[in-house]
């Protein structure tokens, strides 16, 4: 058995920044797509009810 030893990267304070900035731009797109599938939902709905009322 080989002994396998870990290895570890420290981040510099430009790294962290970048990590944080696409963080934050994952987590906008995803609320974005959340809150787009969520109106579109309610329009579709919106759009049955009128259906079957006329």
């Amino acid at each position: 058995m080989s002994q396998n030893k870990l290895e570890y990267v420290m981040q510099t304070d430009e790294q962290k920044a970048a990590q944080q900035k696409r963080s934050i731009a994952i987590a906008l797109g995803l609320a974005g797509f959340c809150l787009l599938a969520f109106m579109v939902t309610l329009i579709r709905i919106h759009e049955n009810m009128n259906a079957t009322i006329s």
